[in-house]
């Protein structure tokens, strides 16, 4: 048997090279990030690459991209780690039971795992509150917050044990859609009217092999928020008429599009899906102008040219950060290079579409320019800001993440101490927020030694400051001495 693996492996090696260099078999490009990897040409040589190694380090990574039969032996591995092992190398692809494909961030925010605590999520939620009212008492412009569904709150009972469901805990969007009802504010919550209709719906509301909702729940939730516009603003909107449905295995648009990106040698078997034929009666109807702040949800009823068929535009600020479509190449567009003031009042509507996996971000810092076009007096606290920048920088927010998961810390009260930690400062805390960790873990470390926390609560008297803020005081110089030992040895 270990000659014949040999065997293979010396063959694999021997026709790969081959392949690759004449071109015999055309494959199929990989899906996803691993297709659009970086290639070095011979150009790149120069004498400094090539002595501290980074020319060697780019040929072979070139040479391994263009190997024969690559993209087949990644497939082949892929289906190995599918099939056998129930794993996946896609990035953020998490196999479920019955092999239902989640994206791992609605799984967490599901769970919990990235609370951002009620404090916090209570000002964000009044903040929209004061631009909701003050958008519509001094301009006439309604803003209606849209919390799409997630998969993860529609199947939960199909997410792995891994992630210990059984321990969930309150959610991000538990949390705001509690108290938006509280205060009364103007929202549209299609992910409780999935969950009201999951086991009554005719066809499935999400695909088994994607992340977002499926065509037949693309248009049910593209029903209910046309209606709901019309009923708040009062404009004659045209609704959707409902044609035929046609259910087929053959699956469309993105109802697939995890399958897609784990690369795997093998189609999977796919469940029968309904895709229903829509129409609009626009005649003497109104359409009235609306700006879309959204996710990637909303791809779909862009994709299928709802807003264009109903609204008198199709402003659609992905992310509130590229304009969609034109988010490509040269012609790129972004939000912050626009006249803010001028395009947010000149809506007659505007809408925030946002999912559970992306609440943890609130509402990708619109209200921050909405407060300032509207001239908000009521600016955040100083802690609400910090929490805010932590949340909305991918690095600081991934590294909380990995903090909290590594030591096993409720992430909110782990924010909290470091949004709390950062806003005392007094500097900047784009510049402050790295070393915030470092300091907790010296100040975890101080309280359980005895010896050091005796000579904290004589430095707390003599000063005449709380014991907390001592250990603080302590916490930071251990951390800058630690730095300027690191600088001093850098420098011999």
């Amino acid at each position: 048997m270990k000659k014949i693996t040999f065997y293979i492996v010396l063959v694999v090696l021997l026709v790969s090279p081959i392949v690759g260099l004449l071109k015999l078999v055309k494959e199929e490009p990989l899906s996803g990030a691993i297709a659009g990897e970086e290639t070095k040409k011979l150009d790149y040589f120069t004498w400094n690459r090539w002595f501290d190694g980074r020319f060697q380090d780019k040929m072979e990574k070139t040479a391994s991209q263009n190997a024969g039969l690559r993209n087949t032996l990644i497939r082949i591995s892929n289906q190995i780690n599918f099939s056998v092992f129930k794993s996946t190398n896609a990035e953020k692809v998490v196999i479920g039971k019955d092999n239902i494909l989640f994206e791992e961030g609605y799984i967490l925010d599901y769970l919990g795992r990235n609370y951002s605590g009620e404090s916090y999520i209570r000002e964000q939620s009044l903040r929209i509150k004061r631009i909701q009212d003050t958008l519509y008492k001094v301009f006439g412009i309604h803003l209606i917050v849209v919390f799409e569904p997630g998969k993860a709150s529609i199947y939960p009972e199909k997410i792995g044990n891994e992630y210990l469901p059984e321990n969930k805990t309150v959610s991000n969007y538990e949390t705001y859609s509690r108290i938006f009802r509280e205060q009364k504010i103007t929202h549209l919550d299609i992910n409780q009217y999935f969950k009201s209709i999951k086991d009554s719906s005719r066809y499935p509301l999400y695909p088994d092999y994607g992340v977002h909702w499926s065509s037949y729940g693309m248009y049910l939730a593209t029903d209910t928020l046309l209606k709901f516009i019309k009923h708040e603003t009062n404009y004659n909107l045209a609704l959707p008429i409902w044609q035929n449905i046609e259910v087929t295995d053959k699956l469309k648009d993105v109802d697939f599009d995890i399958e897609k990106t784990m690369n795997l040698l093998f189609p999977l078997a796919h469940q029968n899906l309904a895709y229903p034929q829509i129409k609009f009666d626009t005649v003497g109807k109104e359409r009235p102008k609306v700006l879309t702040i959204a996710d990637s949800y909303y791809w779909s009823l862009f994709d299928n040219k709802i807003p264009h068929r109903v609204f008198a535009n199709s402003d659609f600020w992905y992310y509130n950060a590229t304009i969609y479509p034109d988010i490509w190449g040269d012609n790129a567009k972004y939000v912050k290079n626009l006249n803010q003031e001028e395009e947010i009042l000149k809506q007659n509507v505007i809408l925030i579409m946002i999912t559970e996996m992306n609440l943890y971000r609130a509402f990708w810092k619109f209200e921050d320019v909405a407060e300032n076009v509207l001239s908000i007096k009521n600016s955040p606290s100083t802690l609400c800001q910090t929490t805010h920048i932590i949340l909305n920088n991918d690095a600081y927010y991934k590294d909380l993440i990995n903090y909290t998961n590594t030591h096993f810390i409720c992430f909110d009260k782990c924010l909290e101490k470091i949004s709390n930690f950062v806003s005392v400062s007094n500097l900047n805390p784009c510049n402050y927020i790295s070393k915030a960790y470092l300091v907790l873990e010296n100040i975890i470390q101080l309280k359980n030694n005895g010896e050091a926390m005796k000579l904290i609560q004589e430095k707390a008297k003599i000063k005449n400051i709380s014991i907390s803020q001592s250990i603080f005081d302590d916490a930071l110089w251990c951390y800058e001495e630690e730095v300027k030992s690191v600088n001093n040895k850098l420098n011999r």
